[in-house]
């Protein structure tokens, strides 16, 4: 990633690097990487963050969750990057009698493909756009108590359920700045307990200043758009409406081809129905070149 590193590398290595390949020096999150044949990432993310639904003293419902994703990307076309990844979850719910549940294990893998479509031109291009489609497969274990019993849902680590996804995603860049844009359709199926969550459109705005090859800051807004979540066709009370999170980022590269990243998203606006009070979400990744 360090293109001072670059001048100082011999010349039968310097191919090795990302940005050589790319011919972009612009520090990348997992997933907004410029694609060239044979890219191989790796990456993972530690997020934490929860939430409460309900009333205090009433109905209320406390889940928190910390999660860590492992993630690889692979391009074999210029054109083509497909992906996969894989939560490992934490989580912990109490409910207004303070009845706590803990589940952990493994989450449900997602798999994408991501076509680029268009970019103004072949190496080093500065504007891209790309298709996205994906699944969320039925891959988490059913979790029980230390009795027997299965734990409740909130506290499992997956619905059970299939959820495809597709969407649109533009990035530009021009000097020491670049620009991420994202929108993306969820529409889960039905799955355990006869659960559903509510189909969604998530979208992403961001920009990102570079003045140096090592670091960067980026900031962004993210939201989301949802149907309200049912249960056997009965919607539940609390979810579903609109959300949106302001997300500064620092961005970091160590060393070649090593880029870590932290961050934090804070919702600034809550227009989701009944009752429903979001933590700030707190994330911390790294990724890999191969």
């Amino acid at each position: 990633m360090l293109t001072g590193a670059l001048v100082l590398a011999p010349a039968s290595s310097a191919w090795a690097c990302a940005t050589c390949a790319c011919g972009d020096p612009t520090l990348t999150s997992m997933g907004d990487e410029q694609p060239f044949e044979g890219r191989l990432r790796l990456s993972t993310t530690l997020r934490a963050w929860g939430h409460t639904l309900g009333r205090d003293g009433e109905d209320a419902l406390r889940l928190r969750e910390l999660r860590m994703d492992v993630a690889v990307a692979y391009a074999p076309r210029s054109w083509l990057v497909l992906a996969a990844n894989l939560p490992l979850q934490l989580r912990e719910t109490r409910d207004v009698s303070l009845t706590r549940e803990r589940g952990w294990g493994v989450g449900e893998v997602d798999v994408s493909a991501k076509a680029f479509v268009w970019k103004d031109k072949e190496f080093s291009p500065d504007q891209l756009v790309s298709v996205v489609a994906g699944v969320k497969l039925p891959t988490a274990p059913v979790l029980h108590a230390r009795d027997g019993s299965v734990l409740g849902l909130d506290a499992q680590p997956g619905s059970g359920s299939v959820d495809p996804m597709a969407g649109l995603s533009w990035q530009g860049f021009r000097g020491t700045w670049s620009f991420a844009a994202s929108a993306l359709g969820f529409l889960p199926t039905r799955g355990r307990e006869g659960f559903r969550a509510g189909a969604s459109l998530r979208t992403a705005l961001a920009a990102q200043y570079q003045p140096g090859t090592r670091w960067a800051v980026r900031l962004g807004v993210d939201s989301r758009l949802e149907a309200a979540n049912d249960t056997h066709g009965v919607r539940e009370e609390n979810g579903g409406g609109f959300i949106a999170y302001a997300s500064p980022d620092l961005l970091f590269s160590p060393t070649m081809d090593v880029t870590l990243q932290a961050g934090v998203r804070v919702p600034f606006l809550n227009q989701l129905r009944g009752r429903v009070a979001p933590t700030p979400i707190a994330q911390v990744s790294l990724a890999y070149d191969l």
